[in-house]
């Protein structure tokens, strides 16, 4: 009796596509961090930047705010890397709500915020260590708790808060600097314009993927028939010469 197995039918549309929101659980971080920056951050420093009407209008601001914290906190630095993600990670989709910018617009975006971006990202570091996270995708946040109104904790507590705070700087500090020298030496191995990743044109054209392949799969199939050929042939001569009397 044949084995049955669930359908698998990659052509099959949705009637009714789900929301970004469903790709990934309800607890996901991707979830907590867009909606973080887009609620409870004043971006007020990186959005008043863009004034004209000019050309097409750019990736908003707060999303591309958000892709970055994101992507830092899951230890992903590369500009490269982040669109990458955008256009395969199910939970970079929820975040950018499936918009794909490249990985140029990444990493000029950077540039151009870099001294907002870095105290942004110790703000929204601090409200989840006071909101009482251990964790923020690989980064570890201070979960200890003082007394406010303990006042012999006083100078202990603040002195704590100091230390973390040099740790959060520092932290966001690194984010900022392996993303610079990541693209850097990415852009020095590919070149500015390539991501170096890309396929051949061809591999997204049906008709010609096939015709591709199979060409070269009649190749690799001649191949093989030559190649057992001549392994037969050399077994033969092999053979005769092992068989062939020897004269004293």
């Amino acid at each position: 009796m044949a084995k049955k197995f669930r359908r698998w039918d990659v052509e099959q549309r949705w009637l009714l596509p789900p929301s970004v929101k469903e790709l990934v659980p309800d607890d996901h971080p991707a979830h907590f961090v867009r909606d973080l920056v887009r609620n409870d951050l004043d971006l007020g420093a990186i959005v008043d930047c863009y004034a004209e009407e000019r050309g097409q209008p750019p990736f908003h601001p707060v999303m591309m705010t958000a892709l970055l914290l994101y992507a830092y906190t899951q230890g992903v630095y590369s500009s490269r890397r982040i669109a990458k993600a955008c256009q395969e990670r199910v939970d970079f989709m929820a975040l950018t709500a499936m918009q794909e910018p490249d990985f140029r617009t990444v990493n000029l975006f950077r540039q151009r915020h870099l001294e907002a971006l870095g105290g942004l990202f110790v703000q929204v570091l601090r409200l989840c260590r006071r909101a009482g996270l251990v964790r923020l995708g690989h980064v570890a946040l201070d979960g200890s708790k003082f007394k406010a109104n303990a006042s012999k904790h006083a100078a202990m507590s603040y002195k704590r808060m100091r230390e973390e705070e040099a740790r959060l700087r520092a932290e966001v500090q690194s984010w900022l600097e392996q993303a610079e020298a990541v693209d850097e030496a990415e852009d020095a191995e590919h070149g500015a314009d390539r991501r170096g990743d890309e396929m051949p044109r061809w591999v997204a054209n049906k008709q010609k993927r096939l015709s591709k392949i199979r060409k070269a799969k009649a190749a690799l199939e001649k191949e093989a028939a030559e190649a057992a050929k001549a392994r037969d042939d050399g077994d033969a001569t092999t053979a005769r010469l092992r068989w062939m009397p020897t004269h004293r």
